[in-house]
């Protein structure tokens, strides 16, 4: 985890980190977090809790650590799609008697795609049949590289039954906060993630809420998409009434009109006029998460866009060359189109989101809009020109965008002879089947039509003099490099990896 170098702005705080524990079910994770709440919740609210809200927070050393307890949740896949995530930091969870099992892997995977600093906890230390440097090998061959064995993966030895060294992990989860140099304003409007709704048949819709950055408190109104609530009843983790919180604390809010989306984000305005505004003016520019251009979206990165210009006919006119820009695994996702300067809550529109592109079209931009961008990491930039902000967003695509890694075959060859060999390769002769081989071409070592190792043509001949290449029905004297053996009636053959 590279260190960042963002200083905090005087409006900027430290955050809590927003923690999320991962791994196989059987591996402890529901243990490990019982154990964490039993002991580094406040005894006054522990003892409170009469509801669940799948969040909660814990106090380690005077510091405070929001933990998600449902790692499973939709609310998790929905925001990985658009880029973001609601947990800043995961945890992964790996039994010590059972290394690393599918759901583990599924686990990592999940954690990579979606770009959360993770931390390993080594579980089950204190079980008959625990063997951690095992657990760690395990680890290590499905390319999980610890501390001490290669990489710099963090990692803490636990029993989530007895505790053992529960308070380390805390350390190392507050270590890795650090490094992120999580941030928040206190004084801006609340914005965030929702976790999870429900219907109590006698208090209605509620929704529990992870506030990312901002303050929201009572007499405001939250609005997610197009669904909203008055803020008249607010509750913290453990169920007690409260009038405001503030940037990583889990609330549940009561009184939506219908059940808000797992994942969804949330903004919060002032007034209930101001959230009505809001939605008129998505509305007027096509609604809620309306995407642009390209239909085919399936299995495609989506890069969340916000487009200001100067008349509705400009944006009209931009989102038609929008149309015209393609990819094969990714697209721009319009979160807001409209006219007038490129201001804060245009920012605020896209979340706490980096991957956000914000442009402008013959607009000005608001100075706390640029400051909020910058603190966000953000990409925002104006033009005058259609074509010069087409190419703009074409190169930024062209940068985001997922590789798709092919293999291409060149060409194969039969061996007839090999002439000599040691454990670094040898001199072999061949015929040329389809295709050609080329000086330098990497090859697949083929036998009996199973790939037993691959070779690097070094020299090539043909009729005793040195060739760049050979064609097919030609015969061949060639020197590899390679620490597999070639054996006569083996087939090699020349690919190329390419990324597109």
């Amino acid at each position: 985890m590279a260190k960042k170098k963002n200083s905090l702005s005087s409006d900027m705080q430290v955050r809590a980190p927003v923690v999320a524990i991962m791994g196989h079910i059987d591996h402890g994770k529901s243990s490990l977090l019982d154990y964490i709440r039993n002991t580094n919740v406040v005894d006054s609210e522990a003892g409170g809790i009469t509801q669940h809200i799948s969040a909660y927070e814990a106090d380690h050393n005077g510091r405070s650590v929001t933990f998600l307890d449902t790692p499973g949740h939709e609310a998790f896949a929905a925001t990985r799609e658009r880029g973001a995530s609601i947990a800043d930091i995961a945890v992964l969870v790996v039994a010590a008697d059972d290394g690393v099992k599918e759901q583990t892997i599924g686990a990592y995977e999940f954690i990579k795609e979606s770009k959360i600093p993770f931390v390993v906890a080594i579980n089950k230390i204190d079980k008959n049949g625990a063997d951690i440097e095992k657990a760690k090998n395990s680890l290590l061959e499905h390319g999980i590289y610890l501390e001490g064995m290669g990489g710099d993966i963090t990692f803490a030895e636990v029993s989530a039954l007895k505790g053992t060294g529960v308070s380390e992990l805390l350390d190392t989860i507050l270590l890795a906060a650090d490094v992120e140099e999580l941030q928040g304003d206190r004084n801006a409007l609340a914005t965030g993630f929702v976790l999870e709704s429900t219907v109590d048949p006698r208090k209605g819709i509620s929704a529990t809420l992870v506030i990312k950055n901002g303050s929201l408190k009572n007499g405001q109104y939250v609005l997610s998409d197009n669904n909203g609530a008055p803020l008249r009843i607010i509750e913290d983790f453990a169920g007690n009434p409260i009038r405001e919180a503030s940037f990583s604390k889990p609330v549940r809010v009561v009184g939506f009109e219908s059940q808000p989306r797992a994942g969804s984000d949330f903004t919060v305005f002032d007034s209930k006029k101001d959230a009505q505004k809001f939605i008129k003016e998505i509305e007027q520019m096509g609604g809620f998460d309306k995407e642009v251009t390209d239909t085919e979206t399936t299995n495609k990165v989506a890069i969340p866009l916000i487009i200001k210009a100067d008349v509705q006919g400009s944006v009209d006119a931009i989102r038609h060359q929008i149309a015209g820009i393609k990819s094969p695994t990714a697209y721009y996702k319009i979160l807001l189109a409209g006219v007038g300067e490129i201001s804060e809550s245009d920012i605020k529109a896209a979340g706490a989101d980096k991957e956000a592109v914000i442009v402008g079209f013959n607009v000005p931009t608001a100075k706390n809009a640029t400051d909020t961008a910058e603190t966000y990491g953000m990409s925002l930039k104006s033009f005058n020109i259609i074509y010069e902000l087409t190419e703009y967003l074409e190169k930024i695509l062209e940068e985001r965008r997922p590789r798709v890694v092919t293999e291409k075959t060149d060409g194969s060859a039969k061996i007839i002879r090999v002439f000599s060999w040691t454990n670094k390769g040898g001199v072999i002769g061949g015929r040329v089947k389809e295709g050609r081989l080329e000086l330098g071409a990497k090859v697949k070592i083929l036998r009996r039509d199973r790939q037993v190792g691959t070779a690097i043509i070094r020299e090539l001949q043909k009729g005793k003099q040195d060739a760049q290449f050979v064609e097919m029905d030609e015969e061949f004297g060639s020197r590899v490099d390679t620490r597999f053996d070639i054996a006569e009636g083996d087939t090699i053959e020349a690919f190329r990896v390419i990324e597109e």
